[in-house]
């Protein structure tokens, strides 16, 4: 399945460095980014208080829902999505988005709450 009128969304992958005992560690310094097309995106509910799941002070949604028409999307939950400018991190793994009734696959579901800063 395509959405015609979907969004392009940023992956973003943490890279690896070494820490200074000389092990490789995360590092968000040394990210790489992919981008995602056709992606539908919706203001979210993770059943959070209202103050978490309300507006940030620049009136942007603090928690998002973006479905990923590719089922073999390479989404991990330790990635960060770059969705119309701002970032977020994935809440919990990104789950199948298939029909209910068929089994067909359409793509992935991912939930996201807003990185500060």
């Amino acid at each position: 399945m395509t959405l015609p009128a979907g969004e392009t969304v940023i992956r973003w992958r943490a890279g690896t460095i070494a820490d200074e005992y000389g092990n490789r560690v995360r590092s968000w310094d040394a990210a790489t980014s992919t981008p995602i097309d056709g992606c539908g995106v919706a203001q979210g509910s993770l059943g959070r208080t209202d103050e978490v799941r309300a507006a940030d002070s620049e009136g942007e949604p603090s928690d998002l829902t973006v479905y990923i028409t590719d089922p073999e999307a390479d989404v991990l939950a330790t990635d960060r999505l770059e969705v119309r400018g701002r970032v977020y991190a994935i809440e919990g793994e990104p789950a199948a988005w298939a029909n209910p009734m068929t089994g067909t696959a359409f793509g992935l579901v991912v939930r996201l709450l807003r990185v500060p800063g």
